[in-house]
């Protein structure tokens, strides 16, 4: 059963504004130590990862239909990389009760991401699922 669909786009000259006008207080805020290591680790920041982080949490939000609110907070939703590189969420704090919260009782949440990117655009797609688990 799907319960949320998502999608942002967002321009990464609009992330590198953003980063120049208000720096480490824009970063801090909005994402993680891992992210922000690795942003650093890819660039001085990489303006290709944050946006990447970024329309992936807007596309979080939207397939939770909440935005930021409701008690949830950017940092509850990271993103990382399997080690083939395919991106994943992980979703804590706020953001993971509410989401608990939604999901039906007796099922599973799995959370889908992809995201895709030809500078200077950036888009995320993320689709929350909700699902019986087989008896093992």
């Amino acid at each position: 059963m799907i319960i949320g669909l998502g999608n942002d786009i967002v321009s990464t000259a609009r992330i590198e504004k953003i980063i120049e006008k208000f720096g480490s207080r824009f970063e801090d805020r909005v994402f993680s130590d891992s992210e922000r290591e690795l942003a650093w680790k890819r660039g001085s920041p990489c303006i290709r990862t944050y946006s990447s982080r970024w329309a992936s949490k807007e596309a979080f939000l939207k397939a939770l239909g909440t935005g930021i609110s409701k008690g949830i907070s950017w940092k509850d939703i990271i993103v990382k990389n399997l080690p083939s590189g395919k991106p994943v969420l992980l979703i804590n704090g706020g953001a993971a009760n509410y989401l608990g919260r939604i999901i039906p009782n007796g099922l599973e949440t799995v959370v889908h991401l992809t995201i895709s990117d030809d500078i200077p655009w950036v888009n995320a797609v993320v689709i929350i699922e909700a699902i019986r688990l087989l008896p093992k």
